[in-house]
Protein backbone atom coordinates (compact mmCIF):
# COMPACT_ATOMS: atom_id res chain seq x y z
CA UNK A 1 0.00 0.00 0.00
CA UNK A 2 2.88 2.39 0.55
CA UNK A 3 4.00 1.54 -3.18
CA UNK A 4 1.16 2.50 -4.21
CA UNK A 5 -0.03 5.56 -2.30
CA UNK A 6 3.99 7.13 -3.00
CA UNK A 7 3.53 6.71 -6.51
CA UNK A 8 0.10 7.94 -6.98
CA UNK A 9 1.00 11.22 -4.70
CA UNK A 10 4.34 11.74 -6.24
CA UNK A 11 2.88 12.05 -9.88
CA UNK A 12 -0.20 13.86 -8.87
CA UNK A 13 2.39 16.57 -7.23
CA UNK A 14 4.46 16.69 -9.85
CA UNK A 15 1.51 16.91 -12.33
CA UNK A 16 -0.18 19.78 -9.90
CA UNK A 17 3.07 21.28 -10.25
CA UNK A 18 3.67 21.23 -14.01
CA UNK A 19 0.06 22.78 -14.48
CA UNK A 20 0.66 25.61 -11.78
CA UNK A 21 3.54 27.15 -14.43
CA UNK A 22 1.48 26.29 -17.44
CA UNK A 23 3.35 26.59 -20.44
CA UNK A 24 6.88 27.81 -18.70
CA UNK A 25 6.29 23.95 -17.55
CA UNK A 26 7.89 22.75 -20.81
CA UNK A 27 11.22 24.31 -20.99
CA UNK A 28 13.54 21.73 -19.38
CA UNK A 29 16.57 23.43 -19.84
CA UNK A 30 17.88 25.11 -15.77
CA UNK A 31 19.57 28.25 -17.36
CA UNK A 32 20.23 28.53 -21.26
CA UNK A 33 23.25 30.57 -22.52
CA UNK A 34 22.31 33.78 -25.13
CA UNK A 35 25.13 36.09 -25.68
CA UNK A 36 27.23 37.06 -22.46
CA UNK A 37 23.74 36.98 -20.53
CA UNK A 38 21.72 34.14 -18.80
CA UNK A 39 18.16 33.77 -19.26
CA UNK A 40 16.27 32.19 -16.50
CA UNK A 41 12.53 30.87 -17.79
CA UNK A 42 12.12 27.90 -16.42
CA UNK A 43 10.62 28.13 -13.19
CA UNK A 44 11.71 26.42 -10.28
CA UNK A 45 15.31 25.27 -12.61
CA UNK A 46 12.88 22.69 -14.51
CA UNK A 47 12.20 20.76 -11.19
CA UNK A 48 8.25 19.97 -11.85
CA UNK A 49 8.97 19.24 -15.56
CA UNK A 50 11.85 17.05 -15.03
CA UNK A 51 10.22 15.42 -11.54
CA UNK A 52 6.87 14.45 -13.63
CA UNK A 53 8.11 13.04 -16.51
CA UNK A 54 10.14 10.61 -13.87
CA UNK A 55 6.87 10.12 -11.87
CA UNK A 56 5.66 8.66 -14.67
CA UNK A 57 7.81 5.12 -15.08
CA UNK A 58 8.08 5.63 -11.01
CA UNK A 59 3.90 3.94 -11.15
CA UNK A 60 5.47 1.25 -13.31
CA UNK A 61 7.82 0.13 -10.97
CA UNK A 62 7.51 -3.49 -8.93
CA UNK A 63 4.11 -3.45 -10.52
CA UNK A 64 1.70 -1.42 -12.02
CA UNK A 65 -0.72 0.44 -9.92
CA UNK A 66 -3.94 -1.33 -11.55
CA UNK A 67 -1.59 -4.46 -10.43
CA UNK A 68 -1.13 -3.21 -6.97
CA UNK A 69 -4.93 -2.29 -6.03
CA UNK A 70 -6.08 -5.68 -6.95
CA UNK A 71 -2.71 -7.42 -4.78
CA UNK A 72 -4.02 -5.23 -1.85
CA UNK A 73 -8.12 -6.15 -2.75
CA UNK A 74 -7.53 -9.96 -3.15
CA UNK A 75 -4.87 -9.74 0.19
CA UNK A 76 -5.03 -7.24 2.10
CA UNK A 77 -9.29 -7.08 2.06
CA UNK A 78 -9.72 -10.49 1.15
CA UNK A 79 -12.23 -9.76 -1.73
CA UNK A 80 -12.98 -12.35 -4.36
CA UNK A 81 -11.08 -11.99 -7.95
CA UNK A 82 -12.82 -10.52 -10.83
Amino acid sequence: MNKLFGSEVHQRLSRTGTKLFGLYSNIWQDKPLHGDRELDYAPMDGHFTRDYVGSVPHTIFSGSSEIQRNVIATRGLGLPRG
